[in-house]
């Protein structure tokens, strides 16, 4: 009479459960990797959408901050990624900010933006920056590790 296996050795068991154990070490890491790079290029997104405002205010002479008559209104979308209260005097939902711009209105005009305590740990307090040149181009800097960019934002270890 011969007599048949039925199930899993406890050694095929432990294998198995090494072998996922190995497989999370890698892949956890590389998962939190990809969500700070994902909430990096949406703060610089975020904050890159606020250059065509700036545009449009000193193409119009509008050169100060506000939502009064005269005034350049940032309109500036908020965002639980980024620190900072409204230039506007607007009351912004709690957890929320927005990116800050150089008052007055400048041909060298600055957009920066903190990085809240709502994002991965790595990128937390750092920095944002969309710079224009007096020839109308912007470029992007930050203080945030090279690692997380995308290729439109350069790390300046400068940045504080």
């Amino acid at each position: 009479m011969r007599k048949y296996q039925i199930g899993f050795s406890l050694i095929e068991l432990m294998i198995v459960i090494a072998i996922i154990g190995i497989l999370a070490a890698i892949a956890i890491p590389q998962y939190q990797n990809y969500v700070a790079k994902t909430q990096v290029t949406r703060v610089i997104n975020e904050v890159s959408q606020l250059r065509l405002t700036v545009e449009e205010c000193l193409q119009n002479g509008l050169t100060n901050i506000g939502i009064g008559q005269g005034d350049c209104d940032p309109r500036a979308s908020a965002s639980n990624l980024i620190r900072g209260g409204s230039q506007v005097g607007v009351v912004l939902p709690s957890g929320y900010g927005v990116a800050n711009i150089t008052n007055p209105l400048t041909l060298t005009t600055t957009i920066t933006a903190e990085v809240s305590s709502d994002a991965v740990p790595d990128i937390v307090s750092k920095k944002i920056q969309w710079l224009r040149k007096t020839d109308g181009s912007w470029f992007c800097k930050t203080s945030i590790a090279a690692k997380y960019l995308p290729p439109s934002c350069s790390y300046d270890s400068t940045m504080n």
